[in-house]
């Protein structure tokens, strides 16, 4: 049986560019603010063990990173 985390990373890499473009329209600092909370998650995730977690945070950090570099410079 899979876990909910699991689906969610399997969610997030099957629907990751409509994800993109929706966060696309966001603005720099939206785009920021999402970016520095996914990477705080991201070290909580590490500390505690939790590869599943880690593993889903690092691809909304990885959708949101892709979407900051498509507002400021572009396809």
């Amino acid at each position: 049986m899979k876990t909910n985390t699991k689906i969610k990373i399997e969610e997030a890499l099957k629907n990751a560019e409509s994800y993109i473009e929706e966060m696309k329209v966001w603005d720099d600092k939206k785009l920021s603010k999402h970016l520095d909370l996914f990477q705080k998650q991201i070290k909580m995730a590490y500390d505690q063990g939790n590869l599943e977690a880690f593993e889903l945070l690092q691809e909304y950090e990885r959708q949101v990173l892709r979407s900051r570099i498509l507002l400021n410079f572009g396809d």
